[in-house]
């Protein structure tokens, strides 16, 4: 998928007014099962401000040792405890930080993976979840697409792909696979450490992105979606445009001095 000059100058200036919010922003992600468990168990939850640099997260073994249960002997009642302890405390901290904040996530869109999926768990375990309003989100992966086009990363892991781009730190870094075997071990501190990595390389991305320094992938015309959105864009600055309609005239205007140039040395 392509872009164009106008979505890719709202997908600026939304980014942009996240970015200027600064202590009224944060850069949010979670860490959950496996899509093939039915349950999809919350694991951590993690939530970065723009301004300050400190990052609020709300882990699963953080809250099972609280409760004196060691992770790796814990039932599953024990876990529904913790989870929810893990939720309640998200939520609450939403509900001090809601008016007015954006939120710059990644893919977070539906009831499979996202705000939606965390109210659902929630409810489920007994909970009462606030909605973070839509115009208050801001989806950094899809806006990416709106800047940069399709071709700004790979398609298989986007966020790794742009990070290893720009030369950012992935070092607790795991994807897919390997976090399944983490969390199937209980090995639950590398699946914290992996999002608290991933909630850094967002708020980097983001950062990069807003200043116009972010290396992508894309080709030349790809931000302007190709060479039918570049002549848009060109018809839409009238300086551009004028620059272009005059370049006809100055090149005759030119050659019309090297030809007297030449005549004027043989006279």
């Amino acid at each position: 998928m392509t872009t164009t000059p106008r979505r890719r100058k709202a997908a600026r200036e939304e980014i942009g007014r996240a970015m200027q919010s600064r202590t009224h922003a944060f850069v949010l992600h979670y860490a959950c099962e496996g899509f093939e468990t039915p349950q999809r168990r919350i694991t951590a939850i993690a939530a970065r401000n723009l301004g300050t640099g400190v990052t609020q997260s709300f882990e699963l073994e953080t809250a099972l040792r609280r409760a004196g249960c060691d992770p790796a002997q814990a039932t599953a009642a024990d876990l529904d405890k913790a989870e929810k302890a893990v939720l309640d405390g998200f939520y609450d901290f939403v509900a001090h930080n809601l008016n007015g904040t954006y939120w710059l996530h990644w893919n977070m869109r539906n009831a499979t993976f996202g705000f939606l999926a965390l109210e659902n768990r929630h409810r489920l375990l007994g909970g009462r979840p606030l909605t973070i309003p839509d115009a208050q989100r801001v989806d950094l992966a899809a806006r990416m697409v709106d800047l940069y086009g399709d071709g700004y990363a790979a398609i298989d892991n986007r966020l790794r792909s742009v990070a290893s781009r720009n030369g950012l730190a992935m070092n607790h870094l795991i994807d897919g696979a390997d976090q399944a075997a983490a969390l199937e071990r209980r090995d639950f501190a590398a699946v914290d450490r992996s999002l608290l990595n991933r909630v850094d390389l967002m708020y980097a991305i983001a950062t990069k992105a807003n200043e116009g320094t972010l290396k992508t992938h894309a080709g030349a015309f790809d931000g302007l979606g190709g060479l039918g959105g570049a002549i848009a864009w060109i018809r839409e600055h009238p300086v551009v445009a004028a620059c272009a309609a005059a370049a006809p005239v100055f090149g005759a205007v030119i050659g019309a001095v090297k030809l007297w140039g030449l005549l004027s040395g043989h006279a």
